[in-house]
């Protein structure tokens, strides 16, 4: 064994991450660190490929499936993340593995493993507690802009009535007027920021279940459909459609679609959304019953300070932004948006992007 070899053999020997190298023709493994055996705790003569097959997770087996079978000598694949079921707790792996084929071991698969469950677990958090975020802030400010619009249009009501000889009640009205706009332009900008923001960050993908990741979102705004004033609904063709995501981002695009349904359906309308996939294509449909979008704008809607931006049903302020950056986040994503609208008879958002088993 040459010197590099040696040493690249001593680093894996001390790694934390598992290494391994199998021999396919003779169905053993030519090669494991400790590490291997200290995570699964089995010997590399006990742990055969169907042994550590039969624990992957369920609705992962055909992924990794795909991709081995798909797989030919001189092939590389990295970063293959599925869900392990280890000593009754599902651990998160990720995968990267090579398919060589020599004269002395025939096709052998060397490879290594990250367990990644403690970041998975950690991101996964995170990203459901912004995802609850997101929805609160709409809910918030669709509670809030109501009210605060009412406000507005009652001072100016009032201020038509005010006796013109009394100069403190016109400018009492015209400061709680004043006021209730100011209100509802800071709650809308503060939420149009969030989105903007976040969506600056660098794209970061990993694989998920969009019918899970979806309904974790949903959850606020089914919550409270009796507060928001709409008939709020989530479906789905099937328990399980998985696509690769940079989730953070791609929950905005969704959270803009939906916080754009409120501002434009009055109130007792319908929102609905749906996820299906056909073929290697997965789609998501955000519709609603509300005003619609004029046919002028159509052609404009996805343009960066489009002229299709308009102020909500309850005053609801835009800089016409955020249907740019949702297309940009969706073609970041290889997909692509369209929709569907009629004035008086509401709007269908749909996107389309890359499924993967």
């Amino acid at each position: 064994m040459s010197e590099p070899a040696a040493l690249l053999l001593d680093l894996a020997n001390h790694d934390t991450r598992i290494y391994c190298a199998f021999d396919i023709s003779r169905n053993t493994y030519v090669y494991s660190n400790p590490a291997f055996q200290a995570f699964f705790q089995l010997t590399p003569e006990e742990a055969t490929p169907r042994l550590l097959f039969d624990m992957v997770h369920h609705e992962d087996r055909n992924y990794l499936r795909t991709v081995f079978q798909s797989m030919k000598p001189g092939d590389f694949r990295e970063n293959l993340e599925f869900r392990f079921l280890l000593r009754e707790r599902i651990h998160f792996l990720k995968l990267s593995m090579a398919l060589t084929e020599c004269e002395v071991n025939g096709r052998v698969i060397t490879g290594y493993i990250d367990d990644i469950t403690g970041f998975r677990e950690s991101l996964d958090t995170m990203e459901a507690l912004s995802s609850k975020k997101n929805a609160v802030l709409n809910i918030l400010s669709h509670d809030l802009a109501g009210p605060l619009g009412s406000i507005s249009n009652y001072s100016y009501l009032l201020s038509q009535k005010a006796d013109p000889g009394d100069p403190l009640a016109i400018r009492m009205i015209s400061s709680i007027e004043s006021i209730a706009k100011r209100c509802i332009r800071l709650i809308q900008e503060f939420v149009k920021l969030e989105f903007i923001e976040s969506s600056g960050a660098d794209l970061v993908k990993s694989r998920y279940n969009l019918v899970d990741r979806v309904s974790v979102f949903m959850e606020d705004y089914l919550k409270h459909e009796v507060e928001l004033k709409k008939n709020i609904r989530y479906t789905f063709d099937h328990p399980a459609i998985y696509a690769e995501i940079d989730e953070y981002k791609f929950m905005q695009v969704i959270n803009n679609l939906i916080s754009n349904a409120l501002k434009f359906t009055p109130d007792d309308g319908a929102i609905e959304v749906h996820l299906s996939q056909k073929n290697d294509m997965v789609y998501i449909r955000v519709r609603d019953t509300g005003i619609g979008i004029p046919e002028e704008y159509h052609e404009t809607l996805f343009d960066k300070f489009s002229k299709a931006r308009r102020a909500g049903l309850k005053g609801e302020t835009s800089v016409g932004l955020g249907m740019s950056i949702i297309k940009t986040i969706v073609e970041w994503h290889k997909g692509k948006i369209w929709f569907e609208s009629k004035v008086g008879a509401g709007t269908t958002f749909f996107i389309e992007i890359p499924g993967c088993e």
